[in-house]
């Protein structure tokens, strides 16, 4: 519990009684040689940690426009993010590792060092001090669902004087945002920090039928409260972190059967670049709660005592999320009003079926409940030989509830299953300086994942009164929903890291790096061909080199090769009722990749800076189910799933030489800013221009569809002083209007192919066109 570690803290102010460490305050310095980051859980120089990690100050965020982490991604070489159905749904990929279905497990995102479970898309970088973006395996370090990297959102802390900041923007779209913190001491020993936000925005795009509203229109209301504590060797601090978050439908339109141009013989599809919709229509009036409604408690609690002032340091981080969220989507994709089963509900022996609902308007909602504790004891930092030792447990459950259980043709909703996830992991590094500028760290965690699965059933009657019986087909009160079972799995793996860091001169550092990474498996659908998957590990060789020579203030460049086994994708299976997706081990992929990112003073106020990574993704070594029935039709499917031992499947099925999905070769940005010098009054004047670019990539395992390349253009002028600061700025000004994802379909209304199977329909989701608006904050 949370309050264990509040109750450490009491205690531990009582034992302690030497001097503390001035708590960080103030604005978090703009040149890089200064910036401080926690990458490994512990402060070091940004230049000098031998890790690949891009930080964000307070200062960056607001200079490059940043409000989100789907703006961090694209200002992090090797870092994307796809964002297919609004804000629900996350899947970030760090150095070509695809997540394509979405959940966590790959990339991990923490918020002051505490796992946040759950979508991030509404994590809010107000209060964010600095962003650190960790490329590679961080599982020796972080623990569970960092095998390609971690993204760290460090919140700010009150200093030793009252301060706050108000922030105001108005913009297209109807945008109004209005925000602000204080902060100071309360007493001698404590401090406090305060904020709230408000953010609004109408959706860019028009839904034709339906409601006939905007779509993707977001709406979020946040509060934060915190409390911090200094007394002799002891700090600590306590936060509560609320958000309520109210989004409407996500922009998608289909692509229909119709348009497939390839594959027509067996099943067809749609080969070549995707277009970009051209209108949108969804049946929003058919879903009991459309779009997303999400509200989240966060605590955050952490202790430090320096033992007696020795410099041994025992320290306790834990978290505690509380997640409701519903969510409501038109499952056509179009207008179309059609069903699984039929116009008219022919007659299939189902019990309580309501004929004129059609099972693919949905709403859906869950509790999501997770707690985290870590417990650390470092030695002092300044020895030859440097030490820390841990222990970290952790518990997350997701509970779908019953509120929005519907009746549609195929009978009474389906409760899904309560999924528990039980961690406990031991951790521990070394550093040994073998002189003063050559340096081995070994980490290592042995870490251990319970995963539970029990089905949730009910009696129809229990949820659904006489009438609703009393319009249905074969009403039957006492129908059990669901098939009563739990099923029990366990992972364990031992995660090292090895660094060697050689530091030849102030200005320089290298470093090489051997890491892995794990994101453990878990349980589909029963019903699915494939019930569970196994864990994935990522194996990575690294080299790099920071620097401040040759004019730069910053010159950064890493070279890996990733070897990634057991690699998790997706298949679809249909059944009488439903088509779904379940995770599937296909094989073994290699990523090799280049990164660079720099900056450079042109003259005493103008900065450039630059990123850009090369990822060369190929799978060596799968086999996937839903190629072979491309390449072979209804010979590779058996009942009502793929099957690779039909005839000739299993090497059709081979996906060996395909590049996965979701990974761009390319992805760059370049920025460049302007400050005036300060006249004579305390104002000058700035301006900005940022460009970000991400090459096409393939949406499916397939390498038939593409999502074409993306250039975005950010635009920003104005004027500041010491306390206010108001800008006008543009993004995407070029209205680059390249889509952001596309989910592949079963077609139902179309007619089979000639092969006998069900062809493929697209849902594709628009990017975010241009906006503009103005922006005026203040600090006191």
């Amino acid at each position: 519990m949370i309050l264990a570690g509040v109750a450490f803290a009491a205690l531990a102010s009582v034992a302690a009684p030497a001097s503390a460490q001035d708590a960080p305050g103030g604005q978090e310095a703009s040149a890089v040689e200064d910036i401080v980051v926690t990458a490994r859980r512990r402060e070091e120089a940004l230049q000098d940690v031998p890790i690949a990690v891009t930080a964000f100050t307070e200062e960056a965020l607001q200079n490059q426009q940043i409000e989100d982490l789907i703006d961090v991604a694209r200002y992090t070489p090797g870092v994307q993010i796809q964002q297919a159905f609004g804000r629900d749904g996350d899947r970030p990929v760090i150095r070509g590792a695809s997540n394509i279905l979405t959940g966590d497990g790959k990339v991990g995102i923490f918020l002051d060092g505490v796992p946040w479970f759950g979508d991030f898309s509404t994590l809010d970088l107000d209060l964010a001090q600095r962003v650190e973006v960790i490329r590679g395996p961080q599982s020796a370090v972080y623990g569970r669902g960092t095998l390609s990297g971690a993204i760290n959102v460090v919140t700010r802390r009150p200093g030793d004087d009252y301060s706050g900041r108000m922030n105001f923007t108005v913009g297209s779209d109807e945008r109004l945002d209005i925000s602000g913190v204080i902060s100071g001491p309360i007493t001698s020993n404590l401090g406090g920090m305060f904020g709230f936000s408000s953010n609004e925005v109408e959706g860019q795009y028009q839904n034709t039928v339906g409601l006939r509203e905007r779509l993707g229109s977001q709406k979020t209301r946040g509060f934060y409260g915190g409390l911090f504590f200094e007394a002799g060797d002891v700090d600590a601090s306590i936060r509560y972190f609320r958000n309520d978050d109210r989004d409407s439908h996500f922009p998608i339109s289909l692509l229909p059967a119709a348009a497939n141009n390839c594959f027509l013989t067996t099943r067809p599809y749609y080969c070549g670049e995707i277009p970009v919709p051209t209108s949108y229509a969804l049946n929003t009036d058919q879903i009991l709660v459309p779009g997303i409604v999400r509200e989240g408690e966060r605590w955050v609690a952490d202790v430090n005592w320096d033992i007696a002032g020795s410099g041994y340091v025992l320290s306790y981080l834990g978290g505690q999320n509380d997640v409701y969220e519903s969510a409501g989507y038109d499952g056509t994709y179009d207008a179309r009003d059609f069903f699984v089963l039929g116009a008219g509900c022919p007659f299939i022996p189902i019990a309580n079926r309501f004929c004129p609902r059609s099972a693919f308007y949905d709403t859906s909602a869950s509790d999501r409940s997770t707690q985290t504790h870590e417990l650390r004891l470092s030695s002092p930092g300044d020895n030859r030989f440097r030490w820390s030792l841990g222990y970290y447990t952790a518990e997350d459950e997701l509970t779908p509830l019953a509120k929005y259980l519907e009746v549609t043709e195929v009978g009474f909703d389906v409760l899904g299953a309560i999924n528990l996830v039980e961690t406990e992991a031991w951790f521990a590094s070394a550093d040994f300086d073998f002189t003063e500028d050559l340096t081995l760290t070994l980490e290592v965690r042995h870490q251990e994942d319970q995963i539970t699965s029990t089905n949730q059933t009910y009696v129809a009657s229990q949820y659904f009164g006489p009438e609703v019986f009393a319009r249905v087909r074969s009403p039957n009160p006492n129908a059990v929903v669901g098939t009563p079972g739990t099923r029990n799995t366990s992972f364990d793996a031992t995660l090292p890291r090895v660094t060697l860091t050689w530091e030849p001169s102030p200005e320089l550092t290298l470093y090489a790096q051997y890491a892995q990474g794990n994101s453990p498996g878990g349980f589909n659908d029963p019903a699915a061909p494939i019930t569970t998957y196994e864990e994935e590990t990522l194996t990575n060789y690294e080299i790099g080199a920071k620097t401040r020579m040759f004019g730069f203030d910053y010159l950064n460049a890493s070279l890996f090769f990733n070897s990634y086994e057991d690699q998790v994708l997706t298949n679809t299976f249909v059944a009488l009722t439903a088509i779904q997706s379940y995770r599937a081990n296909i094989g073994e992929t290699e990523l090799k990749g280049l990164e660079l990112e720099g900056g450079y003073s042109l003259t005493d106020n103008i900065r450039a800076r630059f990123t850009y990574s090369y990822i060369d993704a190929e799978i060596v070594e799968g086999v996937d189910g839903d190629q072979a029935v491309l390449l072979l039709g209804r010979t590779c499917i058996l009942g009502t799933a793929n099957n690779l031992d039909g005839p000739g499947c299993r090497a059709a099925g081979d996906i060996s030489g395909k590049e996965p999905p979701l990974v761009s070769r390319h992805l760059g940005s370049a920025g460049i800013r302007w400050d005036g010098d300060t006249m004579d009054n305390g104002w000058n004047l700035f301006a900005s221009a940022d460009l970000t670019y991400r090459g096409e990539f393939f949406e499916q395992v397939h390498n038939n569809i593409t999502i074409p390349a993306s250039t975005r253009v950010d635009l920003q002028v104005g004027v500041q002083n010491d306390n206010l600061r108001l800008s006008i700025w543009g993004k995407n000004v070029g209205d680059d209007d390249a889509p952001v994802g596309v989910l592949r379909y079963v077609d139902f209304i179309a007619p089979n192919g000639p092969a006998g199977v069900r062809p493929r329909a697209f849902g594709v989701t628009p990017g975010e066109l241009s906006s503009y608006g103005v922006t005026l904050s203040a600090r006191f």
